[in-house]
């Protein structure tokens, strides 16, 4: 009776905590994601926009190495751009645009709507396929451009005049000009992983424990 008892406790111990732990683990509670800036955005100065990311227009932004603190960076941290973006005073805007990091052997292409794009606000491209390995200290460039946007309805980029990053080229046209952008790497610990199995087998040990309690106690 006593064994009865104690299984069906087991049975209603998982039934309310298993699934808050996976709730839990799902949502990535027991993951860390760290951030740290490796390249803060040039100074604005002169600020003037790109013009429409039509169908056709593609902008080209050297990244200059010397300026990217690798120091702080880890062979599987992956890289975030983030870029400071105009849609000419929160109209609607139509079709897609692409930001792409470019190395030597590897590149990632990431597509937007163009009407998910907020004014004069910095918007985020981060690449999970690259690692930091895939491209360090190798010629690395950020290609913008435009795919299917019509011109009345296409976003915008910011430009500064500060060009310390490297001057942003224009279909092929060198401009005394560089993007606003700055460089990001996350790191994501394993903490999420680790966590998880060393719950489950304290899970597993006690319930194998007070299930075969009753027994051990009559065997003596």
């Amino acid at each position: 009776m006593m064994r009865f008892f104690n299984s069906f406790i087991i049975f209603l111990f998982w039934l309310i905590f298993f699934p808050i732990f996976i709730y839990i683990f799902l949502n990535g509670d027991y993951s860390k994601k760290y951030e740290h800036t490796i390249l803060s955005p040039p100074e604005i100065s002169e600020q003037t926009p790109t013009g429409e990311l039509t169908t056709g227009i593609r902008f080209e932004q050297p990244l200059n190495w010397s300026w990217i603190n690798t120091r702080q960076l880890g062979k599987s941290d992956t890289l975030c751009v983030d870029l400071l973006l105009a849609n000419y005073n929160n109209r609607r805007n139509i079709g897609t645009f692409a930001l792409t990091l470019k190395s030597e052997n590897f590149s990632q292409q990431i597509k937007l709507n163009a009407s998910l794009i907020r004014d004069n606000a910095y918007r985020r491209f981060c690449y999970g396929i690259l690692s930091f390995k895939d491209i360090r200290n190798k010629p690395a460039t950020l290609i913008l451009e435009g795919i299917d946007s019509p011109s009345g309805k296409a976003v915008s980029a910011w430009m500064t005049s500060d060009i310390t990053q490297g001057k942003l080229i224009r279909n092929g046209l060198v401009l005394n000009k560089s993007l606003i952008f700055s460089i990001s790497a996350i790191t994501e610990s394993h903490n999420k992983y680790v966590g998880t199995i060393i719950v489950l087998t304290l899970l597993c040990i006690l319930s194998i424990s007070v299930l075969f309690w009753p027994k051990n106690l009559e065997s003596h």
